[in-house]
């Protein structure tokens, strides 16, 4: 089921005919064409007020309705609600994009900063990853604020400008949020944007989507080795690098266990009437009594080994000798570690430590952001999120679970209770796959429209 045909499942088209479908790709296309890269103090700002002007000019009841601010580069719209007891709805999406990758240009079919759009598709850098998420939301909001509707709850919109770098902009707009004593009563943002095969879980008859309320948290650690260098014919007491791999190689085989966090149980559950395949079909039957063992099976099928360990690569080492015959001097490796929900950094460097005793090698921090808070699906918006996607994609069984990368939700868990992850735009897993942060990234006509509905409707029966 790898080639899942996720228009099979979209269904209720036909919502909300008055909306204009069209003029949403055009407009979505326009902001594909401004090239909104984060490059920290070297950034070029003209193309995020370009797209800022666009955002004003695309939606006039909203911009009637709203407060609109720029901080810095960032974008915060504020519509209030006719009843300001309520708590907020805050929906999320970070302005900037990724870069081409270098020596792909030619490989593009079409310009990834053009926006143009055909019969089918919008094409260009941001149109999965997450301009669709951007508009999208404004389009939702501006479709029911023109059919005169005013909503309850207040709903806020923050637009960060360096999610695929800081984070900074969604730092500052929750620190304001914080200050303003702004509560919100769920928080929508960015999270997995495709449908998956349930073998993988062990239920190969079905089609899942989930809908994450957690996420890994990020930690990048510096091995360090001294060396003296000199003359390769004297290497007593081993080399530096000698030293680098026998301490890496103590940390491969040390490794902890995999384990089942709180959500990933959750999902087991969800699934269990639906597994087939043995041994899991027998363990989901006491998730908690069997956790090991479920742990254990997960961790050797590669989708899910991400869901039950703290991933460790290690991607970079300096120090080297440039001559086979001298020494190396001082040696260093980074490894990236991206660690479950419920795991912090202090417990990876304790580990760490420990597998390094007595090879000299040390350990230091170099960057680190914690794991997301563990929200619960009894949390404030998940059932509407989970019954918006069921209506528009069906046969589709919508299961909890957690971002194993990052976003920049976790800079608003001081704000919100109930942290939701999810891009409810649904594209096929191959475009999903070849498309983020890759080449000819594009979403169809059809995937956006079907995506705007869910966010209509979601916003329907929780802010009006």
């Amino acid at each position: 089921m790898s080639g899942i045909n996720v228009y099979a499942h979209y269904t209720s088209e036909e919502d909300y005919p008055d909306l204009d479908y069209t003029g949403a790709c055009e407009r979505l296309a326009r902001a594909i064409s401004c090239k909104t890269i984060d490059h920290g103090e070297k950034t070029e700002g003209a193309p995020f007020e370009r797209l800022h002007a666009l955002v004003r000019s695309s939606f006039p009841h909203i911009m009637a309705a709203s407060t609109f601010e720029e901080v810095g580069r960032n974008l915060l719209i504020t519509c209030p609600g006719t009843d300001p007891s309520l708590p907020c709805a805050l929906l999320l999406a970070h302005q900037d994009v990724v870069p081409v990758v270098p020596g792909t240009e030619n490989d593009w079919l079409h310009d990834a900063f053009a926006g143009e759009l055909d019969e089918t598709f919008v094409w260009g850098r941001g149109a999965l990853d997450i301009k669709d998420m951007l508009m999208g939301e404004l389009e939702a909001l501006e479709y029911l604020l023109a059919r005169g509707n005013r909503p309850r709850r207040t709903v806020i919109l923050a637009f960060g400008a360096d999610e695929e770098t800081a984070s900074a902009g969604a730092t500052k707009l929750a620190a304001i949020l914080e200050a303003r004593g702004v509560r919100a009563e769920w928080l929508l943002d960015e999270g997995t944007t495709t449908m998956f095969a349930g073998a993988l879980w062990g239920a190969p008859e079905r089609v899942l989507t989930d809908v994450c309320i957690s996420q890994k948290g990020y930690l990048d650690l510096r091995l360090d080795a001294h060396g003296e260098g000199g003359h390769s014919s004297n290497p007593f007491g081993g080399t530096s690098l000698e030293r680098l791999s026998v301490a890496i190689s103590h940390l491969v085989e040390s490794r902890p266990a995999p384990e089942l966090t709180p959500i990933v149980r959750d999902t087991f559950r969800a699934l269990a009437p639906h597994i087939t395949e043995e041994q899991l079909r027998t363990l989901v039957q006491d998730v908690d009594a069997n956790a090991e063992k479920i742990a254990s099976l997960a961790a050797a099928r590669r989708g899910l080994y991400p869901f039950v360990v703290t991933t460790m690569a290690v991607d970079m080492l300096e120090g080297g000798s440039a001559a086979p015959n001298v020494m190396p001097g001082d040696a260093s490796a980074t490894i990236n570690f991206r660690l479950l929900p419920g795991t912090t950094a202090d417990d990876v460097l304790a580990w760490v430590e420990g597998a390094l005793d007595g090879t000299g090698v040390t350990a230091t921090a170099v960057h680190y952001t914690p794991a997301g808070r563990m929200d619960s699906t009894s949390g404030a918006g998940y059932a509407e999120v989970s019954e918006a996607l069921e209506h528009y994609y069906r046969d589709v069984d919508v299961v909890p679970s957690f971002v194993c990368g990052g976003t920049d939700a976790i800079r608003y868990e001081a704000v919100c209770d109930s942290i939701l992850r999810v891009i409810p735009f649904r594209p096929t897993p191959e475009e999903e796959a070849t498309g983020v942060h890759g080449v000819n990234e594009r979403i169809s006509r059809r995937t956006y429209a079907q995506g705007i509905r869910v966010l209509v409707r979601l916003l329907e029966r929780t802010v009006l």
